[in-house]
């Protein structure tokens, strides 16, 4: 018996081992974790491509600094949904895009007219959230940015006047208020920039699992199921969960 276990175990190592790691954070709808299950507008793009691609995986769910980290350490692993900015250009193998993001800031409606560019609110308190590309892309132009741990918690410093604006992504912060109701409170200001998403693998991963997961996206695209995906998510977040 004791055999028995020891060689089930080792066989779990080795399909474990085997597979690729794939991380993500909890970001809805692109990336959306219920009770261990990842599903989203993009978890499902990149879940079809590995499944196209015929490809063993395992996907977690972690804080964004967690993941990150883990696939740059990690040789068999990719990360998703990853702006692509010059500075991490040199860390990873780059697949994609996967969609794209308007980076968006909120305030309480009403409070201030509708801005014409950040230069217009270097003189007010931004609210990010740590590790964030939009906290960088923040404080590398001198902005007054103020981080929280997650960016749901924004909702509730800008609505207790910790904060003056919030910077998140449209498509994200317009569900995040449908949910609570919140629409008619918070309302977008400033778009200020558009970045796209991608599927970013560690440097070390073979090339030719690279390829297999490009031509498998570039295949979901031509076959139609690509634009299904996003036909799913169109009504979030009213829409029923999805199991793909």
């Amino acid at each position: 018996m004791r055999l028995i276990l020891m060689l089930l175990l080792a066989a779990a190592n080795l399909a474990s081992a085997d597979s690729l790691l794939i991380a993500t954070e909890h970001f809805p709808p692109y990336q959306i974790e219920r009770e261990q299950h990842v599903s989203g507008f993009v978890a499902d793009k990149v879940i079809a491509m590995l499944r196209q691609a015929n490809l063993p995986y395992r996907l977690r769910a972690y804080p964004w600094q967690r993941a990150y980290n883990t696939v740059l350490a990690t040789p068999e692993s990719c990360l998703f949904s990853v702006t692509r900015t010059p500075e991490r250009e040199a860390s990873f193998q780059w697949i994609g895009p996967l969609t794209h993001s308007e980076w968006t800031l909120y305030a309480l409606r009403g409070r201030f007219i509708p801005f014409r560019s950040l230069d217009d609110v270097r003189h007010l308190r931004i609210g990010t959230y740590y590790s964030d590309v939009r906290d960088s892309y923040l404080r590398q132009r001198n902005m007054k940015v103020d981080a929280a741990p997650q960016d749901r918690d924004n909702i509730d410093k800008l609505l207790q006047r910790r904060i003056d604006l919030w910077a998140s992504d449209r498509f994200t912060a317009n569900g995040l208020l449908l949910q609570r109701q919140l629409d008619t409170r918070i309302a977008p200001v400033l778009a200020f920039n558009r970045v796209e998403l991608y599927l970013a693998c560690n440097r070390k991963l073979d090339a030719g699992v690279v390829k297999q997961l490009r031509q498998a996206m570039h295949q979901l695209q031509r076959d139609g199921n690509w634009r299904g995906i996003e036909q799913r998510y169109a009504r979030w977040p009213d829409m029923p969960q999805h199991q793909p």
